[in-house]
């Protein structure tokens, strides 16, 4: 009998861990999808000993402190002393067949890129702290399969992976995703700047960030994690400015486009073939070399999708300043080039009355942001005022007549060719244009 509740209560033990001075119970809360999953609920002492009795406490396993030690190849509970807070994933590799896996990554990205997400997935599977690009899928059209490789990532790494909403990121409490390796936030739509700046910080980040929990103090943890973001709101899930480089983004067609059944199915399958997908992947060469701090050179995963929210994310003072160059360009008809300081701009935006205000900074910023220009050396130039030609009869400025560092502007990046044609017709065109 003494045996007997003697094992009841090792058994019951195992359900909780000590880590310093704070007891808690391993257990598995479901989410608003009733999706499980693994979390450290804190438990008094009192709790515990009311539910099992004094003794117990002997049996439950002690720890210094928490770790994240991520590993898929060489998993340990417990490094030196501390409990690691990374799960470990219940698959193991075995040779065999994945051909649905290996279709379903071709429909969502492409031919062209399956070098770059077959390299992507072995980086996260063998390397796990490695900084990754940001992942965007989108697509207006529903049933093309996008969604299905967020369900995918997670049936991979269980426990390591979430699925989020937008307003996740919205609350202070980061605790709930903040130590996961991928987080999966579907049907995105994120428009706050300084949420991005946050996500975009974190992709690269490689010392440790808060960890914030309701109720309890702020404790310091190694982000690890890898953003997946998939949208139906194509070319404005994100606010992703031009140059920027964290983010790969694919538009995702149709089953129907690519002339593929739709498989009620396919989740069962994708996940039935996991074991021999991760065989594969320990395994295979690399393709790609580390080439920058996401491991990857920009150009391999560089898309036409990524270079329409380029062309389509410009600030209100970077259109004004493109509306402002191409008006110049009409004035000035036989000028090839326009040159500007950034306080040439801003009287010429505020005197025009293209915009009320604007900052020098601002200027800057979408000059050498938005429309991709370098500040020049201080050489002579002409500053051709739109605005003086508008309000003085018979202006004309003096050739360079002026000195500084300016920014160069030329005619062939705001209108198309007009190579075979003289000035007199491209002043017929535009007249012809604005009559219109």
């Amino acid at each position: 009998m003494y045996k007997k509740m003697s094992k009841s209560l090792e058994e019951s033990a195992k359900q909780f861990i000590r880590v310093g001075d704070d007891y808690y119970k391993i257990t598995f809360r479901p989410d608003k999808r009733s999706n499980l999953h693994r979390v450290l609920a804190k438990r008094s002492r009192t709790t515990i000993t009311d539910d099992y009795g004094i003794k117990i406490i002997h049996e439950i396993p002690k720890y210094e402190d928490f770790v994240i030690v991520p590993s898929h190849t060489d998993y340990k509970q417990v490094i030196h002393g501390h409990y690691n807070k990374y799960y470990e994933i219940s698959h193991k590799p075995k040779k065999g067949d994945f051909k649905t896996i290996s279709s379903f990554l071709t429909h969502i990205f492409g031919e062209k890129y399956m070098d770059f997400i077959y390299d992507y997935l072995q980086l996260l599977y063998l390397k796990p702290t490695q900084s990754l690009p940001i992942i965007l899928l989108e697509s207006v059209e529903r049933n093309t399969g996008k969604s299905h490789f967020g369900y995918f990532i997670q049936k991979i790494f269980q426990f390591n992976s979430i699925a989020l909403g937008n307003s996740d990121f919205n609350s202070q409490f980061n605790s709930v995703w903040i130590d996961k390796l991928t987080i999966v936030v579907d049907e995105t739509s994120l428009e706050e700047k300084a949420v991005m700046e946050s996500i975009k910080r974190l992709s690269t980040e490689k010392g440790k960030v808060l960890s914030n929990s309701k109720g309890k103090d702020k404790v310091d943890i190694e982000f690890i994690g890898k953003f997946v973001f998939i949208s139906n709101d194509e070319g404005k899930a994100l606010p992703i400015q031009r140059g920027e480089k964290r983010f790969a983004v694919f538009k995702v067609p149709t089953f129907a486009s690519k002339g593929i059944e739709d498989n009620p199915d396919i989740l069962d399958d994708l996940q039935a073939e996991i074991p021999a997908f991760l065989h594969h992947l320990k395994d295979r060469q690399l393709v790609h070399p580390n080439k920058s701090r996401m491991y990857f050179d920009t150009e391999v995963y560089f898309t036409d999708q990524l270079n329409l929210y380029f062309e389509g994310n410009t600030s209100y003072i970077g259109n004004a300043i493109k509306e402002l160059i191409k008006d110049t360009f009409i004035m000035f008809p036989e000028q090839e080039k326009l040159c500007f300081t950034v306080t040439n701009i801003s009287n010429e935006l505020i005197l025009g009355k293209y915009v009320r205000h604007a900052e020098r900074p601002q200027i800057r910023k979408a000059i050498e942001h938005e429309l991709s220009l370098e500040l020049g050396k201080k050489s002579r130039y002409t500053y051709f005022s739109r605005y003086k030609g508008e309000s003085q009869t018979g202006y004309f400025p003096l050739h360079n007549e002026l000195v500084n560092s300016f920014y160069t502007f030329n005619r062939n990046n705001y209108f198309v060719s007009y190579e075979n044609s003289t000035i007199d017709d491209f002043q017929k065109t535009l007249q012809t244009a604005i009559l219109q």
